[in-house]
């Protein structure tokens, strides 16, 4: 038998899930610094009481993966924490059709089926989900997702559905271009254009 071939690599993904506490995000990048690590990119949130991260790091030399996924884990208690660590490799880009970047929001009671309706809705079209959030308040949620919109659509005629899909569940919508999201909602939050409320 060969020696075994070295598994280290410079450029790995982290992901994080543990029940959310203060000081989560500083345990863990703390843990990549001291290692010689740089996040090049990072997604996190909290989704029903836990924290979640995705991060990409870049290692200024080769490191094991098993070894970092120690050090991300070691601030928390035995079996507390899910982190796994892969290597960062070249990955070819989904197959999108160039567009522009939209913003949806859907505000209402809990509807079940939603997301399978609303995902299958634009799937079809061809749009790209990049980002979704879901912000609750008792028995209402409000969806917010930025999508990539093909070129070719025709934008007014898919806000038209869009908000003809949202009446039929009985919920509010909005589509957007970022551009005009960013501006409409520089004071304030989103959910109070969709329940008909105004900004202080």
């Amino acid at each position: 038998m060969g020696k075994p071939k070295d598994q280290s690599v410079e450029r790995m993904v982290i992901s994080v899930l543990v029940s959310d506490r203060v000081g989560i995000l500083r345990d863990i990048t703390a843990a990549v610094a001291e290692l010689g690590g740089t996040v090049e990119g990072i997604s996190q949130t909290v989704v029903a009481g836990y924290f979640t991260v995705l991060l990409a790091a870049r290692f200024s030399e080769a490191r094991l993966p098993e070894a970092v996924r120690a050090a991300v884990a070691g601030p928390f208690g035995e079996g507390e924490a899910d982190v796994s660590v892969r290597p960062l490799l070249a990955v070819r880009r989904a197959q999108t059709a160039p567009g522009s970047r939209y913003v949806l929001t859907i505000a209402g009671p809990r509807t079940r089926g939603l997301l399978k309706t609303v995902t299958a809705f634009l799937a079809e079209r061809g749009i790209n989900v990049e980002a979704w959030t879901v912000y609750e308040e008792g028995e209402r949620l409000t969806h917010v997702g930025e999508v990539t919109v093909p070129a070719l659509l025709d934008t007014k005629q898919l806000q038209d559905e869009f908000r003809g899909l949202a009446e039929r569940l009985g919920l509010r919508s909005c589509l957007q271009h970022e551009n005009l999201f960013v501006v409409t909602n520089q004071v304030g939050a989103v959910r109070p254009l969709l329940t008909g409320g105004r900004h202080a």
